[in-house]
């Protein structure tokens, strides 16, 4: 890729540029426009992008996007309403931005700018800045790149930025201690883009990396639900690469705090993403964030945080390290918690499809895939060989079983029997009903294309002879164990 490197666009890029460049030009002054960053990155590697930043050369991106979008009213260009994004640091916002849709294209208008920094991944000061600061102030070199509207040129303000993103290098735009440091957050998006893009990080970055005060600084400045996003954004292309990144830059512990002592060592996060890597091409299956945040909690996934009460270590780290919702926790937690459920050796239609009802087996897809890596983890050699093959083929074997038994178009149909026509057909009440209704499903399974009044027929046989005990017994275990 030589410094004349040549952006192809697309129709509606080109009449987009075509008419941001006759208004840019009407202005008094002239306003210089610049599409910044990833979308040029992305069109030099022929990917699709939808996202464009507009670097102008004016402080108040907002108000030049009002007066574009009424000029393009004119003309009966479709657009959508103007946004204005208040000056937010904490959204690497730092300068006002007018957010808009433009012939379908999602853009940010900004104005060039340059940063001063403290003692804070937050600037001090931002002002207005000359194309070469607003270069410098970026992450990476390869997101450092313009494509200027006017000229309809790739600008490499750095000089580095065409030629790392041809050989593929992670290189940042200043020396690389001073690029973190001034925002320890591009640790985290030099690692994200490495995986993405197949990058090679150079000597000088993985060294700045590794500093024990780049690591402090990246655990007490950056906040940890922005290190929450990061990591999952991580697994989205090539989760392996990004694993292997985090391991071999050390930063494990920086972005999953241990919340007990000693803290566990953090291998295991990488040999569970190398295994879950070869179950999901081989049985087939699909990665899911839960899945790969399950890697990535392997550490922590025996162990408790001791307080009022225990609660696992897993939920901490999701819930107060990464900030992330509860509904990703819950998730998480449950996938470590499947292979306690959903065992190879279930073959009764009945038990079979009480498993993968079990809130921790749901979605059962996914739970089996990571079944199959918990149990291939324990005898792990580093490489594929027969014992990991074996432990696969009985979860695929079991994943068919599922199918070919007809249980995915049962296992969410209802009760035959709620708890309503049980407590009218047999008298019962209270935590027995549960225990009958467990009954019902098990049953109800075991017996596909039966109706209520075979059911029925069932509760009052079942009630009338040695069931009604068990399932009085089982409603006063289910009670001990809520106390």
């Amino acid at each position: 890729m030589s410094s004349a490197a040549q952006i192809t666009l697309s129709a509606t890029e080109q009449r987009f540029v075509d008419l941001l460049d006759e208004f840019a030009a009407s202005r008094d002054p002239p306003v210089e426009c610049r599409i910044a960053g990833g979308w040029v990155r992305d069109k030099l590697l022929s990917l699709p992008s939808h996202d464009l930043d507009i670097a102008l050369s004016i402080p108040s991106g907002h108000s030049f996007a009002v007066d574009f979008v009424s000029y393009l009213q004119t003309k009966d260009i479709p657009t959508g309403g103007v946004g204005k994004v208040a000056a937010n640091p904490e959204q690497s916002k730092h300068l006002e931005t007018g957010v808009t849709t433009i012939l379908g294209l999602e853009c940010d208008f900004v104005g060039l700018r340059s940063e001063s920094y403290t003692d804070s991944r937050i600037p001090d000061q931002v002002q207005l800045g000359t194309p070469l600061e607003d270069a410098l102030r970026r992450d990476l070199t390869i997101n450092s790149l313009f494509f200027n509207v006017r000229t309809r040129a790739v600008e490499d303000h750095t000089a580095h930025g065409l030629s790392d993103l041809a050989h593929r290098v992670a290189r940042t735009p200043l020396p690389p201690r001073q690029t973190f440091f001034d925002d320890p957050l591009r640790v985290l998006r030099c690692v994200r883009f490495a995986a993405r893009f197949g990058l090679s990080i150079v000597d000088d970055v993985a060294e700045a990396i590794r500093d024990e005060d780049v690591k402090a600084a990246l655990r007490t400045k950056v906040s940890k639900e922005r290190v929450g996003i990061e990591l999952t954004k991580m697994t989205q292309h090539d989760p392996l690469r990004a694993f292997a990144l985090i391991d071999a830059l050390g930063l494990h512990p920086s972005m999953l705090p241990s919340p007990v002592a000693p803290d566990p060592p953090r291998a295991a996060a990488l040999t569970a993403a190398h295994v879950l890597t070869d179950v999901i091409r081989r049985f087939p299956g699909k990665g899911t964030d839960a899945l790969w945040l399950a890697a990535a909690t392997v550490p922590f996934r025996d162990l408790v945080v001791r307080g009022k009460r225990e609660v696992p270590a897993v939920s901490v780290v999701i819930s107060e390290g990464l900030k992330l919702s509860n509904t990703t926790r819950d998730a998480v937690l449950s996938l470590h918690d499947a292979p306690h459920h959903l065992s190879p050796a279930l073959t009764d239609r009945g038990e079979l499809g009480l498993a993968c009802q079990h809130p921790a087996v749901r979605p059962w897809e996914t739970a089996i895939l990571w079944c199959a890596t918990a149990a291939i983890l324990p005898t792990w050699t580093g490489r594929w060989d027969a014992e990991a093959d074996a432990a696969l083929e009985r979860y695929r074997a079991l994943a068919r079983r599922i199918v070919d038994l007809g249980l995915p178009a049962d296992l969410d149909k209802p009760h035959l029997l709620g708890g309503r026509e049980l407590q009218a057909l047999l008298g019962a009440k209270g935590p027995v009903l549960n225990a009958i209704k467990a009954a019902v499903m098990r049953w109800q399974l075991e017996h596909p294309g039966a109706g209520a009044a075979e059911c029925e027929a069932y509760v009052r046989a079942a009630w009338a002879g040695e069931a009604r005990q068990e399932w009085e017994e089982a409603a006063k275990r289910g009670e001990k164990r809520k106390r």
